[in-house]
């Protein structure tokens, strides 16, 4: 049992030494770096949160439709979501790199939404447009 004791202490010192630690003179551990050469630092590449798009607006001319909005910063990418109901998706659920997004609809009325995004992080939707096509 003694040496089961000892064991783990000779393995967790041959641990901390081969990661930077212990008392040696002139070693201090360095901090992993936050990017990678090539990557750009001026964007965020993983923030925690993002803010919600604004500014969204609708154009629509016969059934091709034209969504348009403010860009976030930190976001690589949007989703527009589109319904027949206010808050619903159920017509359109997409994504684009862009601030801006056109396609052809059937008739009937819809509601609008966009949402930021960046890895696995999104945020809040933006305001909600309706538009009618006959």
């Amino acid at each position: 049992m003694k040496r089961v004791g000892v064991l783990f202490i000779v393995l967790a010192a041959a641990v901390t030494i081969a990661c930077g630690g212990g008392d040696s003179a002139g070693s201090s551990p360095t901090s992993p770096s936050s990017t990678t050469p090539g990557q750009s630092t001026s964007q965020p590449t993983n923030p925690s949160t993002l803010n919600a798009p604004t500014n969204l607006t609708v154009a629509a001319n016969g059934g091709v439709v034209t969504l348009s909005w403010t860009g976030v910063s930190g976001a690589n990418e949007y989703l527009v979501l589109v319904g027949t109901t206010s808050g619903n998706s159920d017509k359109l659920f997409t994504n684009t790199t862009k601030t801006d997004y056109t396609w052809t609809v059937g008739s009937g009325r819809y509601y609008a939404r966009i949402q930021a995004k960046n890895g696995n992080v999104t945020s809040g939707s933006s305001n909600e447009v309706t538009f009618a096509i006959d």
